[in-house]
């Protein structure tokens, strides 16, 4: 659900501190953290304020799944991870609140807020809905790797067959590498993860 759409800005060079948001990224922000959602997701993408639908079951298990496979990795590393949490992604003035994200040295954070400081997330991952296979596939990747998140995994139950895919090296124009699997393979997330998912184990929705 779109209730508010605000022509996107240009982006600062590459490697430049983002300028403040505008006045109507602002008050679209504002509007966000004052209507009530019923606890569904409220994102602010290309300029849209976006509510997205519940989740079917499937989408829970495939976030237990990551969540699962990621665990030792992080607990080993002192690293969290978080299902519940939100990030703002400059240039583009994106907030987003992924279906997981890896954030290092949690301890760190503040414990009272709902947001994420960028640079302590080290992987962001969504898992496709319905309403959000446009997003999920182009837009977040494409905004995340501008914000120079390290790595962007996306399990896509829309893709024939169903495949996961991990996006890596953020650059200007996006991620420069991206390495897609179908269920049933093996997909290895690099250092500093040093994890293999195995994607036989992960739900297949039915």
């Amino acid at each position: 659900m779109a209730v508010m759409r605000i022509p996107p800005a240009e982006p600062p060079g590459w490697g430049e501190i983002p300028p403040e948001p505008p006045q109507a990224i602002k008050d679209l922000r504002d509007l966000r953290d004052r209507i009530d959602t019923g606890k569904r997701n409220a994102e602010i993408i290309e300029g849209q304020l976006v509510v997205s639908p519940k989740p079917v079951l499937w989408h829970e298990q495939a976030c237990t799944w990551l969540d699962d496979q990621l665990r030792d990795a992080a607990r080993a590393k002192g690293w969290f991870i978080d299902r519940a949490g939100e990030i703002t992604l400059p240039p583009t003035d994106d907030l987003i609140e992924p279906d997981l994200m890896v954030l290092a040295d949690a301890d760190d954070l503040p414990s009272l807020e709902s947001q994420r400081p960028l640079d302590h997330v080290l992987l962001v991952a969504e898992v496709i809905s319905r309403s959000s296979i446009r997003t999920d596939r182009e837009v977040k990747p494409h905004a995340c790797a501008l914000a120079g998140v390290p790595l962007y995994l996306l399990v896509d139950r829309f893709a024939k067959p169903l495949t996961v895919s991990l996006f890596s090296i953020p650059g200007p124009d996006g991620y420069t590498e991206v390495h897609s699997v179908p269920v049933g393979a093996k997909l290895n997330i690099p250092t500093p993860f040093d994890v293999t998912l195995d994607t036989a184990t992960l739900p297949v929705p039915r």
